[in-house]
């Protein structure tokens, strides 16, 4: 059966999922009044609230893509208000979660994908097709049957990851590469270097990660910072 599913924040992300979910049983809240005009034209959610105080019906999942400052917020308000409803969020650094008395009807995910690209008019219906979604262990078998369900019902593989190696891990694979792409951007323009005349490819393809929205990415640097900070001194260790 089709699960009842409500997408908090229709960005590019909640929105790629609403579009891979392919289904008129999905509804989104969108406080965001730019996004909310977008949506309202692209007709894809069967209702748009515009707060939690407005829904007026019940769901199955509930999938928390809002920003990271805000999700933990999210999280424990849409649980409170939804107690039979599966809860899961898509942040990409989950160190606001440690020693946090979390929800029972609550299991954190990570899809591993996205792009530079922002808003619900960029969202991607194919854009978990054979793509990693972590998982992160510690909730009731019952909770991961169904969001592992869900997942890999838009084509994406599922794999669960202890809450601490998730954050090193992805320090490594995901947060510290734009971390330098969009460092290494500044100082090019700090240095007047016109690297978007006189560069290569290799080189375009290193600073497009720092075309993705910087107040996200910032957020999900501090979040990880003490993995970041690790990592910047091994770094600093191998140029010495």
């Amino acid at each position: 059966m089709t699960k009842k599913t409500l997408i908090v924040g229709s960005g590019f992300m909640g929105t790629s999922i609403a579009l891979a979910s392919n289904t008129d049983n999905i509804s989104c809240v969108e406080q965001d009044s730019n996004y909310f005009a977008s949506l309202k034209k692209l007709d894809i959610y069967k209702n748009i609230y515009t707060s939690i105080d407005k829904i007026n019906e019940d769901f199955d999942l509930i999938i928390i893509c809002s920003r990271q400052k805000e999700a933990l917020e999210h999280i424990l308000d849409f649980s409170n208000r939804f107690p039979l409803s599966v809860i899961t969020d898509i942040s990409s650094s989950k160190e606001f979660l440690i020693d946090k008395n979390l929800p029972e009807n609550f299991i954190s995910s990570h899809p591993i994908c996205g792009s530079h690209k922002t808003g619900p008019e960029n969202a991607e219906h194919k854009l978990f097709l054979d793509k990693e979604v972590i998982l992160i262990k510690g909730a009731q078998q019952e909770l991961v049957d169904s969001i592992k369900e869900f997942w890999e019902s838009l084509g994406a593989r599922t794999n669960e990851m202890d809450l601490t190696e998730h954050n090193r891990i992805y320090a490594y694979l995901s947060h510290f590469p734009h971390y330098l792409s969009f460092i290494y951007r500044e100082i090019l323009e700090e240095n007047d270097v016109d690297f978007n005349k006189y560069s290569g490819d290799s080189l375009k393809e290193i600073l497009r990660l720092s075309e993705s929205d910087k107040d996200l990415w910032n957020e999900i640097f501090s979040d990880n910072k003490a993995n970041l900070d690790s990592l910047k001194e091994k770094i600093k260790k191998k140029l010495s």
